[in-house]
């Protein structure tokens, strides 16, 4: 028998650690679905309405839904959305597959009970092969509420337990030979190395160097740098926190003794996942990222990784070392579909999103161009 519970408030994530982290075990989407990547979403993003809604069987954990209620900014149009508390590239509901036919049900009845019906209902990022997936779709057909679903891909690298020289003959020639043309290259200027760091301590004052390299590398592109925001470097500092030793990979390319790369990674179900990476702009010419994944490759390959996966979006160069792809589907749900907030984030939103994104993140880049300290734009105050 499913018994249905609703915790509020911020501390209910903190009550049931232990169970939530067996709940979601070691499956390739636990890095997104763990309690503290939902907690370190909450350290920098406070919220009001939480409901974290919980399904047992007999007192065992087999479902938990964390969400809220969020009022949505300008590009929203201030419509309200309940959603799940945080966001990842892999975001299922968490719950046991085998309970997924009925607790999942039960767990919505009870959310929309609490909630009420307004605004729209919006999960990002299932993938396709989760079994939630076709029961959100039937619980919304039976109930009557419109639906409209977007699809993404995840490129990934299968090693399927095969050597480094196995895994480049899975690439084109020509990335082939650049990549090993670069990383001579770059080895000419010292030796190069990957580097882990070993303590909390060491990885945060790498953080803290990734913040300025990254940003420094967009806004010379004329695109926005994400930690110009401290609220983004905020939530940055907490996923450190919250997750180091919890599958939190984060490494550099060293040169000598420069760190010229840097990722932050998650480790999930034996994936390595590349989440945000960047490397210094002065080394652009070494392809310092390309050195980077090509490390991290010969390091899964010699620890017997699944593979890596570059996370959600078709940015080129992953389609230069993937094999396969994860699709993943995001759904928003209403509950009419002549609401305004329905037409807007189904029909509205996407429609100025694809016309007007690029305008708007150049404009945003010159605002933080302009705040910031003469001599430390982004190529004043340099010899030339």
């Amino acid at each position: 028998m499913i018994s249905v519970e609703i915790l509020r408030g911020a501390a209910a994530l903190e009550a049931i650690p232990e169970e939530w982290e067996r709940l979601v075990g070691d499956s390739f989407t636990a890095a997104f679905s763990n309690p503290g990547w939902h907690l370190a979403w909450l350290d920098a993003f406070p919220q009001q309405s939480i409901a974290v809604v919980t399904a047992r069987d007999e007192g065992r954990l087999v479902g938990i839904l964390p969400l809220a209620r969020f009022r949505t900014d300008a590009r929203g149009l201030y419509f309200t959305e309940v959603a799940p508390l945080a966001r990842g590239d892999y975001q299922p509901p968490i719950v046991s597959p085998e309970y997924a036919a009925t607790a999942l049900p039960a767990m919505l009845d009870a959310a929309f009970a609490h909630f009420g019906r307004r605004g729209v209902f919006w999960w990002p990022n299932i993938p396709v092969t989760d079994p939630s997936l076709p029961v959100l779709r039937e619980y919304f057909q039976a109930h009557k509420m419109p639906f409209v679903e977007d699809r993404e891909v995840a490129p990934r690298l299968r090693l399927n337990g095969c050597d480094f020289a196995t895994a480049e003959k899975m690439w084109s020639s020509s990335h082939r030979i650049d990549v090993r043309r670069q990383r001579k290259r770059l080895a000419e200027k010292g030796p190069v190395s990957l580097w882990q760091p070993k303590t909390y301590a060491e990885a945060d004052a790498a953080l803290t160097e990734f913040f300025q390299v990254h940003d420094e590398k967009w806004l010379a592109q004329g695109l926005p740098g994400k930690f110009q925001n401290p609220t983004e470097q905020k939530h940055f500092r907490a996923i450190f926190k919250r997750l180091w030793g919890r599958g939190l990979l984060f490494s550099t390319v060293r040169c000598g003794d420069v760190d010229v790369s840097y990722g932050v990674a998650f480790f999930a179900g034996g994936w390595p996942q590349w989440y945000r990476p960047s490397y210094r702009k002065e080394y652009h010419n070494f392809s310092p990222s390309k050195i980077h994944i090509a490390l991290l490759v010969e390091e899964a390959c010699r620890l017997q990784w699944q593979g890596i996966d570059f996370l959600l979006g078709e940015e080129p160069y992953k389609n230069l070392w993937s094999n396969e792809k994860m699709e993943v589907v995001s759904i928003h749900a209403g509950f009419s579909e002549w609401a305004p907030s329905y037409f807007w984030f189904t029909r509205g939103k996407p429609y100025v999103k694809q016309r007007l994104v690029l305008y708007y993140m150049r404009a945003q880049a010159w605002w933080q161009r302009r705040k910031m300290p003469k001599g430390s734009r982004t190529g004043e105050g340099k010899a030339t």
